[in-house]
């Protein structure tokens, strides 16, 4: 429950761990006081909140649904690594927690915080969001749930590994969580998908989830289309056109794209030399590796070695 949390000029953001153990199932988060035990998975968790608010949802690991309790048709499913927006004027609902492991980021703001922090891009890019607010009518950003660019998967890992504690914690956090938002919610990739009405069958868009689900645990290995195409259930063509629509990208570039924010975490946060990185992103030659990153990133991995010193 969130009593008294939300002023005008607040953003909070929880990250929510849930694990299984002997078919049960624990739930740690910033809100919760201790780990508590609740039912065995499918499991859902009642919240309730004495503000209505907007809420940005990153599924890091696991599936996440949220349904409103006085809206049954309104339900938001969030697959792994995917994210959605939305609004909910009840301040009752359900959090859903499918069966395995989950992890999962959350932003919550008032209406009026967005209004403030985008201004006249508030009225021209979420003239939808603005109007339901105004109405107590529900919102979701997108029909089916984006996924999260790698770039905002980064940023969010800045947040949870935040190294400071104190008053220098608290300007960090806000400043990330700033540009967070902005660059969720109007950066060139985000627009992109914004704008793009992609139009799927359920089962297809579900498909292209299991593809990138695989893609981002076999980063390591060779990846190749046909083996791609099997596991979705299309043939080849199908799935480099289906899979750009949805993700915004040509599959190989979005594999690349993973391998390099993949190889900067482990340069920057592990401590990994150039060679061990281009290694577990599944680069034989280091070299290669290094003109790749250059390509994507725009910068040497060699010049990310500084900022673990």
């Amino acid at each position: 429950m969130f009593e008294n949390g939300f002023i005008d000029n607040s953003v909070q953001f929880n990250e929510v761990e849930v694990t299984t153990k002997d078919n049960n199932s624990f739930i740690r988060g910033a809100d919760f006081s201790n780990i508590k035990l609740i039912h065995q998975f499918d499991s859902d968790i009642c919240v309730t909140s004495d503000e209505h608010l907007i809420k940005l949802h990153f599924s890091l690991e696991g599936t996440y649904c949220y349904q409103p309790l006085r809206h049954i048709k309104y339900l938001v499913q969030i697959p792994e690594n995917h994210c959605n927006m939305f609004y909910y004027p009840t301040t009752e609902g359900k959090d859903i927690f499918f069966k395995g492991n989950a992890k999962l980021f959350e932003i919550y703001v008032k209406p009026i915080l967005l209004k403030n922090l985008l201004g006249v891009e508030f009225e021209n890019s979420f003239r939808k969001l603005k109007e339901a607010i105004s109405n107590s009518n529900s919102f979701v950003l997108w029909d089916k749930s984006k996924f999260i660019p790698p770039h905002i998967r980064s940023k969010i890992n800045e947040i949870i590994q935040c190294p400071y504690k104190g008053e220098i914690r608290k300007t960090y956090l806000e400043s990330k969580l700033t540009v967070l938002m902005i660059d969720f919610l109007l950066g060139r990739q985000t627009s992109k998908l914004s704008k793009s009405n992609v139009k799927l069958l359920n089962s297809d868009y579900l498909a292209l989830v299991k593809v990138e689900a695989y893609i981002r645990t076999h980063l390591k290995e060779p990846l190749k289309i046909l083996d791609l195409a099997e596991i979705a259930g299309f043939n080849a063509t199908k799935l480099k056109r289906d899979f750009k629509k949805v993700y915004g990208m040509p599959v190989f570039k979005y594999i690349t794209a993973l391998r390099m924010e993949l190889a900067k975490s482990l340069i920057i946060q592990d401590g990994a030399s150039i060679a061990q990185a281009a290694f577990e992103v599944g680069y034989a030659n280091p070299q290669h590796f290094t003109t790749a990153f250059k390509r994507t990133m725009g910068y040497l991995p060699s010049e990310l070695k500084p900022a673990i010193q």
